[in-house]
């Protein structure tokens, strides 16, 4: 005996609007949310430079911001030197990269410093820069 459903029949776009709205919002969710990656949460102006760089998704972040003296951040945490040596022994097992947040206005040695430091433990540097403005 064959079994016959008596519901209406439903058109298929009942089906396949919900999923076009699905991908729609992740897309906007992730077109979105890609301009967060690699921000530290430290505001600094930073300088204009027309090179990128690309394959420093998961890098360290540490950030030198203009008018603290010897004031560093890594990954969002106020550190001293010695600490940030430290703080980049410890985290040797991890990703091995460091992305250099340098203020426009922060000393030029103070920036090349806390990038030799982390050269001299192995660590791939990049320095962050902005677009030049056309």
């Amino acid at each position: 005996m064959k079994l016959e459903s008596h519901l209406p029949k439903q058109s298929p776009w009942l089906y396949t609007v919900p999923l076009l709205n699905t991908i729609l919002l992740l897309l906007v969710y992730f077109l979105l949310t890609s301009n967060f990656v690699v921000q530290s949460g430290i505001k600094v102006e930073h300088p204009e430079s027309s090179s990128r760089l690309t394959g420093f998704d998961r890098a360290h972040i540490i950030t030198v911001p203009a008018g603290l003296e010897n004031a560093v951040y890594f990954d969002g945490v106020r550190s001293s030197t010695a600490e940030l040596r430290e703080r980049l022994k410890a985290n040797r097992e991890g990703e091995r990269r460091a992305i250099i947040h340098g203020a426009k206005q922060a000393p030029h040695g103070r920036v090349i410093e806390v990038g030799n430091i982390a050269l001299e433990l192995g660590y791939e540097v990049a320095y962050s820069t902005v677009p030049p403005k056309s």
